[in-house]
């Protein structure tokens, strides 16, 4: 009985040691206990990111073509006498091309002269009988189309005179003549094919989703063969799309002194698009959401997790163009792999984000 006494004793003493030992005992700062917390949590690294002013690049596949290309065609019928311009020659807006024999025509335009002349004789004398009261109304009308007709028969003499040569329509280049001298022509038949070259036209398609972006008198830089030509400029959008492609045609003009650039090559049609805000983030930030759609993580002012979807417009040295975000968020930059939406983390600042 005293040996159960003895341990109920020190049972009991145990007890009020313990007790007293948490009510003395001095409570400990709250941010120790924070730190106990954020240890427990996923880490990641954080940057600051501020939405800025970016102008895209819309890079489209292109091809260069003649600003003008006209097939220059005979408008009187007869035999090459001459040619004017050989193939791959430069030629001026009015220089000859291909010279048709004149045959009779030199005579028929003296004829239409002399036929005019004595309709306008005729016509004066029926006037002055008019006048005496010797000429009917009827006389006087015939007379007036007698001249009527003699004025339009002078005027085709002359045509026909005039487009003996065939003449270039603008300054460019011959780029095909296919008759030659001793060829038979007629009227609607092609003597040269001339094209414009300077300016230079470049032609793309450029997606639905990007038309909107684009005005006319963008500045566009053109890219042949590695090597980048300044100051074009978007000249035309076109309104309808494109019914295998779904596109939409742009054209640009480039300047081509001494037709340095021919028509036909492939090239690279680099545009700058209208000023968008913007986020510039780090490549690797980027990941696909649920439904396969690029989206970044960014966290709240609680340090909770929150997924948005972006759309990347361009793309830089240090990073990507993205759009999609509030003008300024605090974006995960390490470690979004491994956290879910919702989630509380612990965040760590980058020393320098991008800029």
């Amino acid at each position: 009985m005293n040996n159960n006494l003895h341990l109920a004793l020190i049972f009991a003493l145990a007890l009020l040691v313990w007790f007293f030992s948490g009510l003395l005992r001095t409570t400990e700062p709250s941010g120790t206990l924070s730190s106990e917390v954020a240890s427990t949590l996923t880490k990641v690294q954080v940057v600051n990111s501020v939405e800025q002013v970016f102008r895209p690049i819309i890079s489209l596949r292109a091809k260069t073509k003649a600003n003008r290309d006209v097939q220059v065609l005979a408008q009187v019928s007869g035999k090459i006498s001459a040619t004017l311009a050989e193939e791959g020659s430069y030629v001026t807006a009015g220089q000859g091309i291909c010279q048709i024999d004149a045959e009779d025509r030199h005579l028929r335009l003296a004829q239409a002269e002399a036929s005019l002349e004595n309709a306008n004789i005729a016509y004066r004398g029926a006037l002055r009988l008019k006048s005496a009261g010797y000429q009917s109304e009827l006389a006087i009308s015939q007379a007036k189309a007698t001249q009527a007709t003699a004025r339009t028969n002078l005027e085709r003499a002359r045509l026909d005179v005039q487009h003996l040569q065939i003449k270039a329509p603008f300054d460019g280049i011959v780029e095909s003549r296919p008759v030659e001298i001793g060829d038979l022509i007629m009227p609607g038949q092609l003597c040269a094919r001339v094209v414009e070259l300077s300016p230079l036209k470049v032609e793309a398609l450029v997606a639905e989703t990007e038309i909107g972006r684009l005005t006319l008198g963008d500045s566009a830089l053109v890219n042949i063969a590695g090597q980048d030509y300044q100051g074009a400029v978007i000249s035309y959008l076109a309104y309808q799309a494109d019914r295998a492609t779904k596109g939409y045609r742009v054209e640009a003009t480039m300047p081509n002194p001494n037709q340095a650039v021919r028509a036909g090559i492939s090239a690279r049609l680099n545009i700058l698009a209208q000023a968008i805000p913007a986020h510039l983030i780090p490549a690797s930030s980027v990941l696909l959401n649920d439904e396969g759609e690029t989206a970044v993580r960014i966290l709240s002012q609680e340090s909770l997790v929150e997924s948005v979807r972006v759309t990347a417009v361009g793309e830089a040295p240090t990073g990507i163009w993205v759009t999609g975000l509030d003008a300024e968020v605090i974006l995960v930059v390490v470690g979004q792999n491994y956290i879910i939406e919702g989630e509380l983390v612990n965040p760590s600042y980058q020393v320098s984000p991008l800029n």
